[in-house]
């Protein structure tokens, strides 16, 4: 089986054989990176407050690359289809031909509002500061995110399923507000990040980005 052949196939594997079912969601504030940024590259953050509930970060400008957003009827649909293209750039579909991919995979990030989802890879380290290949397809772009530079998190243990996500977002929301950090730059979108794809069900947060 190839490289990219197993890397979709873990992915995805929750999804069609539903092995996955049964872990109790559990979300959190932090004080750090995640710790699967010890095995991949991560974009680069500060935290300015953190609490129980949630934290708040301060972010610097990073390289991601991403694609046309697609309207999906679920978040895990949102990620497999827009993240296909982005698969296919990292897996040699680029002028350089080489394989951008980790071992782990890149760190996702998806803009969701309402059904509408808009995915991003993080472009490795080694080519943050230059020399990253060219996409061969003209959907794939390269963009210096993020537009804000502060973010509220909430850390997720648990199911990547739609009404665990939104109900992780909304206490994001609730603690938001009792903070001096509640002014969001877009009230209904949130974002949602995927550090380990190996292991995609163990670990996510969601963001919300602040004016």
């Amino acid at each position: 089986m190839s490289t990219k052949a197993l890397c979709l196939l873990i992915i995805f594997s929750c999804i069609v054989v539903q092995e996955c079912k049964g872990r109790e969601t559990r979300g959190y504030g932090g004080n750090g990176p995640p710790v699967q940024c010890n095995k991949v590259d991560c974009p680069s953050f500060t935290v300015i407050h953190s609490e129980k509930e949630i934290e708040i970060r301060q972010y610097k400008p990073a390289v991601w690359v991403t694609a046309l957003s697609v309207v999906q009827s679920s978040i895990q649909a949102g990620i497999d289809k827009g993240g296909e293209v982005l698969y296919n750039y990292f897996f040699e579909e680029n002028n350089g031909f080489v394989d951008i991919m980790s071992d782990r995979g890149p760190v996702l990030m998806m803009d969701v509002l309402n059904s509408t989802y808009t995915v991003y890879y993080y472009i490795p380290t080694k080519y943050q500061e230059g020399g990253i290949p060219d996409p061969l397809d003209p959907d794939v772009v390269q963009v210096t995110l993020p537009k804000s530079r502060y973010a509220a998190v909430r850390r997720v243990d648990g199911e990547v399923i739609d009404n665990l996500v939104l109900s992780q977002v909304d206490i994001l929301r609730n603690n938001l507000k009792r903070t001096s950090y509640k002014f969001a730059t877009d009230p209904h979108q949130f974002t949602y990040v995927m550090y380990d794809q190996q292991n995609w069900a163990q670990g996510y947060e969601v963001l919300i980005w602040l004016n």
